[in-house]
């Protein structure tokens, strides 16, 4: 059975490291946290190619944008918002896995119709993660 309830794609993740070092990150100062992410960028490119790294680039500006559009609407919802939802898909240990199509909300069965698909999608692809 399918859980439609957790994204297939975050599963694999450590996610109490990540949360650590995400809140570790927070408390640095605006300037510190892009210099860090910058720091990140020449692993990124290697691991990922540059065309890799800009698609993700595509992706943290949909977040951004998405972030940007609930905060100046708050309480409003998904309604709101003029920017398409995030591709399908998610991260892999090896980068990403995303296919054409944006998450969204009105469609049947909404986000868990899609999580469905993800999973299976992510069970054709699932691969041993690295050193684990």
């Amino acid at each position: 059975m399918i859980r439609t309830n957790r994204d297939p794609f975050y599963a694999w993740l450590d996610n109490e490291r990540i949360r650590e070092i995400i809140h570790r990150a927070g408390a640095l100062t605006p300037g510190e946290r892009l210099v860090l992410v910058k720091g990140l960028v020449p692993g990124l490119v290697d691991a990922l190619g540059v065309a890799g790294f800009e698609d993700f680039l595509a992706e943290v500006r949909v977040k951004a944008r998405r972030f940007g559009e609930a905060r100046a609407h708050p309480g409003m919802g998904y309604g709101t918002r003029r920017t398409p939802g995030e591709a399908l898909g998610g991260p892999t240990p090896e980068g990403h896995l995303h296919w054409n199509g944006a998450r969204d909300p009105h469609r049947p069965g909404g986000r868990a119709a899609e999580r469905i698909e993800e999973a299976r999608r992510w069970a054709k692809y699932r691969r041993p993660i690295p050193g684990r």
